[in-house]
């Protein structure tokens, strides 16, 4: 994954992922912290910031979009679901 912080764009193996805004946050935050695992309480902290109040649930419908964005076209989800704990970027 190559991402572009000042055109907005992500790239995956020369071709370019369409992101909305905050896929694209949750995909920078994941990219700068990589191989961490962070709760939905932690993303949403983070992406979305602390005076913000959305469900948790919502960081499960913008990992979705993210995956689906991500990885059409191939096979590998770089995307991991840690089982009761939350979700990291695995490579």
């Amino acid at each position: 994954l190559k991402i572009d912080r000042i055109t907005k764009r992500v790239y995956r193996k020369d071709k370019e992922i369409t992101l909305g805004p905050t896929e694209f946050k949750l995909l920078d935050f994941f990219i700068k912290n990589p191989k961490r695992v962070y709760s939905r309480e932690q993303l949403l902290n983070n992406v979305w910031g602390e005076n913000i109040y959305v469900e948790s649930r919502t960081v499960d419908v913008h990992i979705r979009r993210l995956r689906k964005a991500l990885n059409e076209g191939f096979e590998f989800d770089p995307i991991r679901t840690i089982r009761s704990a939350g979700y990291s970027l695995g490579i």
